[in-house]
């Protein structure tokens, strides 16, 4: 009986400095580094003058459907402000012209305009509203995504253009 209770006082007492001994490890592991919040990635930013200027088509042809030939002109009106007028020639022979304003943040001017599109004498209004124009410096280039609504019908498309 006496072993029994001498085994179970010298089990208890191991179970007591082992779990001691986890506890202060826990405690006694100091960290030097302070967690920190994840980054995001930041987006570019560009001036409004990296926009400025008259940019072309970057397709040598113009396509059967959509539009090419386009010419999107920004003239800058502030530090984050700019007009925007475009003309282009849509399924071989429909012109597009139009003009509107837009709002730089980061590489993206977000633009709207209204114009007319005109067929062989006849003209009908269409309008663009919160497209976007992203700028590639690297490239030189300006990725121009648009949707709107041509004489009622809804329109989307994507255009690249070079200086």
């Amino acid at each position: 009986m006496k072993s029994s209770i001498a085994f179970t006082v010298i089990l208890a007492s191991l179970l007591s400095a082992g779990c001691g001994l986890l506890d202060n490890k826990d405690s006694s592991s100091s960290s030097t580094s302070t967690p920190t919040s994840p980054t995001t990635p930041t987006t570019p930013t560009a001036s409004i003058n990296a926009f400025a200027g008259t940019w072309q088509s970057t397709a040598a042809s113009l396509p059967v459907t959509g539009c090419g030939n386009v010419t999107y002109t920004v003239t800058p009106t502030g530090t984050n402000s700019a007009n925007v007028t475009f003309a282009g020639t849509c399924a071989s022979n429909i012109t597009v012209n139009g003009s509107g304003s837009g709002t730089l943040a980061g590489n993206i001017i977000t633009w709207s305009a209204s114009g007319l599109v005109g067929q062989g004498g006849v003209n009908c209004p269409f309008t663009f509203n919160n497209n976007k124009a992203t700028i590639d410096t690297t490239a030189n280039t300006v990725q121009i995504d648009y949707t709107g609504s041509v004489c009622g019908i809804p329109v989307s498309g994507s255009e690249t253009v070079k200086k």
